[in-house]
């Protein structure tokens, strides 16, 4: 093979990259994550104060959701329900109707309850004047 030229493999061109520039970039990129980091502490931090404040007033509103509904429980016993009815001038039913409410049947008759008037009933206030008495005055 006298007439062929020999192929060499040929050394890389040596790549010089600028050594200031290099530190620059990682220093830049670690400042960045300690800066991230120090945000994302910061946050989370915030939002657990912010929690704890959460969960202080659900305590305080827990405790006032028990108190209102003891004073419910308290209001609504038939002792507390009989003395209201009769200020409110309300007699106790002597036979009442029951009505089934899957089919809307009324099982027994209604009787009315007996005691005084209330004075704001219908009947108490014709007796003293009837339509046509106040217009006559």
């Amino acid at each position: 093979m006298p007439g062929r030229l020999r192929l060499w493999v040929a050394p890389p061109i040596p790549v010089r990259a600028p050594r200031a520039a290099f530190a620059t970039a990682i220093i830049a990129v670690v400042l960045i994550g300690v800066v991230g980091i120090l945000l994302v502490n910061t946050k989370t931090v915030e939002q657990s104060f912010r929690l704890d404040a959460l969960r202080q007033e659900k305590a305080t509103l827990d405790q006032r959701e028990h108190d209102l509904k003891r004073q419910i429980v308290d209001a609504s016993g038939p002792g507390k329900l009989h003395a209201a009815a009769k200020r409110l001038g309300l007699v106790q039913a002597e036979k009442p109707a029951v009505v089934w409410l899957p089919n809307g049947e009324i099982v027994g008759m209604p009787v009315p309850g007996k005691g005084p008037t209330a004075p704001t009933t219908d009947d108490g206030l014709r007796k003293d004047l009837t339509p046509s008495a106040a217009a006559g005055r």
